[in-house]
C-alpha cells in the first residue's frame, strides 16, 4: 500500500467555482458561507478510508469536506459556525461516545429529531446535554422513523474521525 502525504494548497478561481457551485446545489443553507462564488478555496488532502478526503478552507476556517466517493458535506464546525439549516437528531448521552468513535446512530438512542428528514438527506447529529453538533451523516429512514430499533443514521464525519484530527493539528 503507498503511503499518500497530507498536502495543502490553493485551487485556481475556475476550479474552486465547481467546489462552490456542487455545494450550493447540495447543501442547505450554505449559501450563508459562500457570499460569492469567484474566489480560491485552500484545500488540505487527507488520506481517508480507501482514498483521499479533501476538507476546504475558506479565509483559513474548514467549511466543507469532500469524501473520496465525491460526496460533499459541511466541514463539522462550519454547522454551527454558520448556523446550517440541517435536521438534527439529538442523541442521548449513552450514544456519544460510540457516535465519536464512528458509530452509526441507532434508533433507541435517539431522544427528538428537529426538522424533518427523508431517506438520503444529509443529518446533523447533536449531544443532549450540550447541543454541540458531534457528527454529520445520511438518513437511513425517515425522520417519521428515526426513533425506531436500527440504524437511523449513517456516520460520515464526526468529531475525531481522520479528517477533524487532521485539521486539529494545523
Amino acid at each position: 500500500m503507498r503511503r499518500i502525504k497530507i498536502r495543502k494548497y490553493f485551487l485556481t478561481i475556475k476550479e474552486s467555482k465547481v467546489i462552490i457551485d456542487k455545494s450550493l446545489a447540495e447543501i442547505p443553507g450554505i449559501e450563508k458561507v459562500f457570499q460569492r462564488r469567484k474566489l480560491s478555496l485552500q484545500t488540505l488532502e487527507i488520506p481517508f478510508k480507501e482514498g483521499v478526503a479533501r476538507v476546504y478552507y475558506l479565509e483559513g476556517e474548514p467549511v466543507l469536506v469532500g469524501l473520496p466517493d465525491g460526496d460533499l458535506l459541511p466541514f463539522l464546525t462550519a454547522v454551527e459556525r454558520f448556523n446550517l439549516p440541517l435536521p438534527r437528531v439529538i442523541v442521548d448521552l449513552g450514544a456519544v461516545r460510540p457516535i465519536a468513535n464512528g458509530a452509526d446512530v441507532m434508533g433507541p438512542g435517539v431522544k427528538e429529531v428537529e426538522g424533518s428528514f427523508n431517506e438520503g438527506d444529509l443529518v446533523a447529529v447533536v449531544d443532549e446535554r450540550l447541543r454541540a453538533v458531534i457528527a454529520l451523516g445520511r438518513a437511513l429512514r425517515p425522520s417519521s422513523e428515526a426513533r425506531e430499533r436500527g440504524k437511523t443514521i449513517k456516520n460520515i464525519h464526526h468529531a475525531g474521525d481522520p479528517l477533524w484530527r487532521a485539521v486539529s493539528l494545523r
